[in-house]
């Protein structure tokens, strides 16, 4: 009976005694993160009294644990994307340094002078608004550049973090494959690898989403949430690379595994890769690159329309305009992906159409050689996926190049120059970011204030021996490719309208070219806006209709109308009104016509104008903004981005929050709970040291019995 006794005091001495650990190292944890608290489980003894063992078991909920992951995840995404979607947020609400507030303010300056063109002043002051513009684009391209440089840093970082955590996670998993074939070591050290492990997890779940697998030796295998391996059962890992293809500044995530003595990279699936590193490329793809591409549209649009319209105009030198921004250094190369399978050094230069910049959009293109010289320029989506199908793109071939080698002409604001020097072939992919920054390289063209064109380079009259009450006007230019030689018009120029006759209701009126009068085209309708409508030939006698020129759909009108001759026009004038027969009305070269605001109007209605392109297949008005209105697609595009991410980012910290508390309901240390518990096993044990004492006592009377 006494043995009996003993031996059930014993066992239960040293399982209390266990227990009284068990509960200090839950009250000595209780600050110690990812710490899982235990709890002693007691086994009544199969055969005879007593207990049998007593086991530690960790308090967790596998399911809570995983679900904290998650949550932990999410939450790091959306801050990540916060933290920095909010600082271009910031910089666009200040409406003191916005380009839109300088462009705005280079149209009111234009507007003024308007009032005085051949005031030096003023052209001196439209240059230091127009450097003002400049410098806007190029602080706020910057600034975003800035931006991309401490993204990638960061973004290589938090990779190198990620990948120090896997590491640590699979030197781990071995650990626990020895603990557990070494039973003296198992009972001390199991619980604590496991949670030293699942701490990491936790960890690596700020960083990327994982998905966890338990195997039966206690290992684990950990993949990211689109499912390529980090952790494999055998303990082997693999890490996350960073790579840019083809743009090595425009980082993209891999994994990186050894197989057969070479380095394999398998491209992540940004849309699954979720925690810091997700979330920081989200905010590439769809805040940081949207601006930039967006800015330097409008930048291009904005500078592109305003030289375009300097060109068709006179300087205060009787010169024909120039350029008034340099867009000279927004040239570019497209990148050649690592895969090409031509030669080694292949160059495709990009620049603008000039002239076209309405046509460009804020989106990054891909050139795709079909064969060996014909290839196609598609648009892509922030995920790098082509917008529309291939058949809504034109194919190009590379021999139709200009005598410089440029080939434009795709409806997309850009052209391309493909080096003789290199060789392309069919697969061949470049990629192009035309406008992603162009606002860093937009300079000004002009710096003398007199350069700047703000008259019309022709101006109109009637004759000096009209007797009819007819009108000429001046309704704008087209070009001044045609019909200009210098700061003259040039001798096939139409210089005069000689209003001939009104018969059988049909106006009749002769052209005249600057060379020697003569005449280049005889033009008939039923009213004076239309009297250019039909151009027929004249024998000088009579009208012949059998013998009529391609006919026109505008009135008196050179620019709209190239039908009416074999050149295109440069100017649009307008006859109305009731000429006499024989009244002439001339257009000249506007020499010395400094008070002419002709072409600076022309300038300032550029801001209501609809120069800015939306989506890359769609064409028409409806698919055109102003200046301000891409401006302010810009900053609300990135507000509404800020916006949904503030949102998402309350929403996971509260479900985070729950899920926590949860897991901490069943798995953190309560001191309360562990006070209590110190005191029932000390109260235990104490007991059971009683049963040893009795034991034992009546071991002596029995000992003593016998003598």
């Amino acid at each position: 009976m006494s043995f009996d006794l003993l031996n059930i005091g014993k066992n239960a001495t040293l399982s209390h005694q266990r227990s009284l650990q068990i509960t200090g190292n839950n009250i000595a944890n209780v600050n110690t993160p990812g710490y899982v608290r235990e709890r002693p489980v007691y086994t009544e003894a199969s055969f005879g009294p007593g207990l049998n063992r007593m086991e530690v078991e960790r308090m967790v909920d596998q399911f809570t644990q995983r679900q904290v992951r998650i949550d932990t995840s999410r939450e790091s995404f959306t801050t990540a994307y916060l933290d920095q979607a909010r600082r271009i947020d910031t910089v666009l609400g200040n409406d003191t340094g916005a380009v839109i507030t300088a462009i705005e303010d280079f149209f009111d300056l234009m507007q003024d002078t308007n009032n005085d063109p051949g005031s030096l002043t003023y052209r001196e002051l439209l240059l230091t608004e127009g450097e003002s513009v400049t410098a806007r684009m190029r602080d706020f391209g910057s600034f975003l550049d800035n931006q991309y440089d401490q993204f990638n840093e960061r973004l290589e970082l938090e990779v190198d973090r990620a990948n120090s955590l896997v590491q640590s996670i699979s030197e781990i998993n071995r650990e626990i494959s020895s603990v557990g074939s070494d039973n003296k070591l198992k009972q001390g050290s199991m619980n604590s690898l496991i949670n030293e492990r699942d701490e990491k997890l936790r960890e690596l779940s700020q960083y990327v989403e994982v998905n966890v697998k338990d195997f039966a030796n206690g290992r684990q295998n950990v993949t990211l949430a689109g499912g390529q391996s980090l952790i494999m059962e055998d303990g082997t890992f693999n890490l996350i690379a960073l790579q840019g293809n083809p743009n090595p500044n425009r980082l993209e995530l891999t994994t990186q595994t050894q197989s057969g003595g070479q380095t394999i990279n398998i491209p992540v699936n940004i849309a699954t890769l979720g925690g810091k590193i997700g979330g920081l490329v989200a905010y590439r793809d769809e805040v940081l690159e949207p601006t930039q591409f967006k800015l330097g549209q409008m930048a291009m649009g904005f500078a592109d329309a305003i030289n375009e319209q300097a060109r068709l105009g006179m300087d205060l030198d009787n010169q024909l305009g120039v350029d008034i921004f340099d867009l000279s250094n927004t040239q570019i190369q497209a990148l050649p992906f690592t895969s090409i399978n031509g030669s080694p050094n292949q160059i495709v230069n990009v620049r603008l159409e000039a002239g076209n910049a309405a046509e460009l959009t804020a989106h990054r293109y891909e050139i795709r050689m079909l064969t060996d010289n014909e290839f196609q320029v598609v648009a892509l989506d922030t995920n790098g996926r082509m917008i529309g199908a291939a058949a809504d793109y034109p194919v190009m071939d590379v021999n139709d190049a200009d005598a410089d080698g440029w080939l434009g002409g795709l409806g997309i604001g850009m052209e391309f120059n493909f080096s003789a020097a290199s060789t392309f072939n069919a697969g061949d992919r470049f990629e192009v970011n035309f406008t992603q920054n162009a606002a860093e390289n937009i300079r000004m063209g002009v710096t003398r204030p007199e350069d700047i064109a703000l008259a019309a380079p022709v101006r109109v009259a009637e004759g000096s021996e009209n007797s009819g009450g007819g009108v000429m006007a001046f309704n704008g230019m087209a070009s001044v490719d045609n019909f200009f030689d210098g700061n003259a018009l040039a001798d096939d120029a139409p210089v005069q309208l000689e209003y001939l006759a009104f018969e059988n209701g049909l106006h009749k009126v002769a052209i005249r070219s600057n060379d020697n009068g003569q005449v280049v085209g005889y033009f008939e309708g039923t009213n004076m806006r239309d009297v250019l409508a039909n151009a027929v030939a004249w024998d000088g006698g009579g009208w012949d209709q059998s013998e009529a020129w391609d006919s026109g759909t505008v009135a008196v009108d050179f620019a709209n109308d190239p039908t009416l001759y074999d050149f295109t026009p440069d100017y649009d004038v307008s006859l109305t009104g009731n000429p006499a027969a024989r009244d002439t009305f001339n257009i000249e070269y506007n020499t010395n016509g400094f008070a002419d605001n002709t072409n600076s109007v022309a300038m300032s209605e550029l801001q209501r104008e609809k120069t800015l392109r939306r989506n890359p297949m769609v064409e028409g008005e409806k698919n055109m903004m102003t200046f301000n209105e891409g401006y302010g697609r810009l900053v609300s595009d990135v507000g509404n981005k800020v916006a949904q991410a503030r949102t998402a980012d309350e929403a996971a910290k509260s479900l985070l929050e729950q899920s926590t508390g949860f897991y901490e309901s069943v798995s953190g240390v309560s001191l309360d709970e562990e006070a209590s518990n110190l005191l029932k096993y000390e109260q235990s044990y104490n007991a059971a040291a009683r049963i040893i004492t009795v034991s034992q006592t009546i071991f002596d009377t029995l000992l003593n019995a016998t003598r």
